[in-house]
């Protein structure tokens, strides 16, 4: 049924019918929508990067400019729509959710420094975006928490799926096509801008009791949620909580996601010249035995 059953293409949140997140959490017919979206993303990418890796770097540096446009002014767009109807209705801005703190919201901020940016700048964007971007893009694949608020078929989840997978798309599109490949560097490289966002996150968690890049309760993500409420239960000699050390938890939890993509990127890398060498002796000593 391609129809939204709660309502139209713009309904707005307070304004679905018997909307509970049904296509997020299977609880409804509908959610075999975001199955079927993970699967068609995943294929999508995988034979996109095949097939266009050897694109020339002049293409991608236009691809990443238009990119670089196109995603932020789309976001702005479903921001406002959604500010627009919070301040209609009463409700307000929702400061603790919709101000693009997220660790997904890093691609709107990495992207254009990526495309548009020189130097140590730009190498850091792209490690970003090679490594840790590809990660909380694919992790937005499986558990979307915009279908927690809007079904699948919505203006919001239609924008915030598209985000992600553009995240996805172009991590692995500048991997496939050798424009950038993570370096071991790249481990420490690539957590520059997530630190830098994570202190203004941190700041705003603490102060609103937010959740903005997992760092304060950590909703929504397996296991994180009990370690927070762990560590918030706990106290120093009864002076503050301990929650600053599930903060600290989670920063080092980026750091080592950091560190297994790169690898995984190095191994395929290895293995790749392995066969390349292989191949090259074969065609060399193809030709000796020729002659």
């Amino acid at each position: 049924m391609i129809n939204n059953y709660y309502g139209g293409f713009f309904t707005y949140k307070k304004d679905l019918v018997g909307y509970s997140g049904q296509d997020a959490f299977g609880n409804n017919s509908g959610s075999i929508w975001i199955y079927l979206f993970l699967v068609l993303a995943v294929t999508a990418i995988v034979l996109l990067s095949v097939f266009l890796r050897k694109t020339s770097h002049k293409k991608i540096d236009i691809y990443l400019k238009v990119l670089a446009i196109a995603i932020p002014i789309l976001e702005v767009i479903k921001i406002s729509v959604e500010t627009y109807f919070d301040l209609k209705t009463g409700s307000g801005f929702n400061w603790t959710g919709l101000v693009p703190l997220y660790t997904c919201s890093l691609f709107l901020y990495t992207l254009p420094l990526a495309a548009f940016g020189k130097g140590k700048v730009k190498q850091n964007c792209l490690a970003f975006l090679t490594t840790i971007s590809i990660f909380a893009g694919l992790t937005n694949f499986v558990m979307p928490p915009i279908l927690g608020t809007y079904p699948f078929f919505n203006f919001h989840s239609f924008v915030s799926l598209n985000f992600h997978f553009w995240m996805v798309f172009t991590g692995v599109f500048l991997i496939a096509t050798k424009y950038y490949v993570p370096s071991w560097k790249d481990i420490f490289r690539g957590m520059v801008p997530l630190a830098q966002l994570s202190v203004i996150a941190i700041v705003f968690n603490y102060a609103l009791k937010a959740d903005y890049m997992l760092y304060y309760s950590g909703w929504g993500a397996p296991l994180l949620p009990d370690l927070a409420n762990f560590f918030a239960s706990k106290s120093f000699f009864g002076l503050m909580s301990l929650r600053f050390v599930y903060t600290i938890i989670v920063f080092l939890i980026y750091v080592l996601i950091c560190a297994i993509i790169v690898s995984v990127v190095r191994f395929i890398c290895f293995i790749k010249g392995l066969v390349q060498k292989k191949l090259a002796s074969k065609k060399t000593l193809t030709k000796k035995n020729a002659k």
